[in-house]
């Protein structure tokens, strides 16, 4: 430039070399992945209504209260969506609960996939092939931080109600993915039924030895995952 020196000195130098400096840095560093945006689906009363393809339409019973949903990175792994519904008494305690949940891994994780065949039962339902497991759960332990648990909870205690100390639940998984029912894919609807514990006039430690199911659950396990079954309606449409 005539006239005019072309090196920057001082403080006003050593800032715009400090600048250059961090955005070098900042354009070399790995990117986060960007926060997931608001909830794909929508909700209209007591049916959850998934774009895609297939288009899901997931219906929970009427009687169910819609608290919210939200969506998000779950630990850089997986996008996840979750629409929560309950049902409970006038005091806002939560008797039942109905936990539905898009997550799809993420493109820069190429090769992760879930692996419901390893873990979970094979069954049908709603005319397709879905992975079950049933389970009694303790909701006074607190959930693993950035957890999919943790954002359920956060959405109950939003909305202003209290889950039990002690609770049953079915969880009923459709691999969106996975034409040949093996039991591992990469996208999945999940679906969570819960009941209070106490309505079954048992204990968390009455169903349990060293945190395991005994044989006094498997008494409750078959009929739960039935009403888990009528709990939700499942639909795809091309």
């Amino acid at each position: 430039m005539t006239g005019q020196s072309s090196e920057l000195c001082g403080e006003d130098g050593m800032l715009f070399r400090s600048t250059l400096v961090l955005l070098g840095l900042a354009l070399a560093a790995p990117q986060a992945q960007p926060p997931a945006s608001v909830p794909a689906g929508h909700v209209v009363r007591n049916l959850v209504v998934y774009p895609g393809r297939p288009e899901l339409h997931v219906a929970v019973l009427p009687t169910a209260t819609y608290l919210g949903g939200d969506r998000f990175i779950l630990k850089e792994l997986s996008d996840c969506e979750m629409h929560i519904f309950v049902e409970a008494d006038v005091h806002r305690n939560v008797r039942r609960f109905y936990w539905v949940h898009f997550e799809s891994y993420l493109a820069n994780r190429p090769t992760d996939h879930m692996t419901y065949g390893d873990i979970d039962r094979r069954s049908n339902g709603w005319g397709m092939t879905i992975w079950v497991r049933a389970e009694p759960t303790r909701s006074s332990r607190p959930p693993q931080p950035g957890s999919d648990t943790e954002h359920f909870r956060n959405i109950i205690l939003r909305a202003g109600y209290r889950m039990p100390a002690e609770m049953m639940s079915a969880r009923l998984v459709r691999l969106l993915d996975d034409p040949t029912n093996t039991g591992y894919g990469r996208r999945e609807l999940m679906m969570i039924y819960g009941e209070d514990l106490a309505a079954a006039n048992v204990t968390y430690n009455d169903v349990t030895v060293n945190g395991e199911p005994n044989a006094r659950w498997s008494a409750l396990e078959k009929p739960l995952l039935s009403r888990a079954l009528k709990a939700f309606q499942v639909t795809s449409r091309w």
